[in-house]
């Protein structure tokens, strides 16, 4: 009788109770599974439909000052995509271009440019940018009044002319890569020539200057936006 119950036990699946620790930590897995799940789709369909939306907005060779208008409000009402990539970049374009309630031509080219990297799946090859492989600064603090800045690649903030402006107007300067630098900004979609292996003059020279002990630093474009919000 001792050997049969020993046999039964061996072989028969262990059940926790329903108010058992092992259950309730099983219950709750499932349910953060199929919530990930949910996510994930309406993630992909929403990616889909910013994709349409920029397909249909380029469609006459055209962009309009209500068709961005049209978008920023779309991107409004769907914060899953707008906060996170690729929309939290065209987002941030948007609300760049309008903050001065004029869009130039220079802001709408520029969002015009990335809209079609989007359609096209160039916003992708931009995530996964050589840029990844620099020695960039990180623990850095960035201090902008009398400081010289330079910048290079594409900028999800808005084109370079924008970038450089906002750097003006909090008493920052803006040049060349001199020894005199003190910080080239690299910006975040990265540059058609970089996916070939060459990183360009701009950053080849900083990289120099910095090797020699000059107290050059090459930041990325987030950690140099960040700074303008300080």
């Amino acid at each position: 009788m001792h050997k049969n119950r020993r046999a039964f036990c061996l072989h028969t699946e262990y059940r926790p109770a329903a108010g058992h620790p092992a259950r309730r930590r099983r219950t709750m897995s499932n349910i953060y599974a199929r919530q990930a799940i949910t996510f994930r789709n309406e993630m992909r369909q929403s990616c889909a439909a910013l994709i349409g939306i920029a397909q249909g907005l380029l469609a006459d060779g055209e962009l309009r000052d209500k068709e961005i208008l049209f978008l920023r409000d779309w991107l409004a009402r769907s914060q899953n995509i707008a906060l996170t990539w690729p929309g939290n970049i065209i987002a941030g374009q948007i609300e760049q271009a309008i903050a001065d309630g004029h869009i130039s031509e220079e802001e709408r080219q520029h969002l015009r440019n990335t809209l079609e990297k989007l359609v096209h799946g160039a916003l992708d090859e931009a995530a996964s940018s050589p840029i990844a492989t620099l020695a960039l600064d990180e623990a850095v603090t960035i201090d902008i009044e009398g400081r010289s800045f330079c910048f290079t690649g594409d900028f999800a903030f808005g084109p370079r002319t924008t970038c450089e402006a906002a750097v003006l107007r909090r008493g920052g300067m803006v040049g060349n890569v001199t020894k005199k630098l003190n910080y080239l900004v690299v910006g975040g979609l990265g540059s058609a020539e970089w996916k070939h292996g060459s990183f360009g003059t701009k950053i080849e020279k900083a990289i120099s200057y910095r090797s020699a002990g000059l107290p050059v630093c090459i930041v990325h474009e987030d950690i140099w936006a960040t700074a303008l919000a300080c």
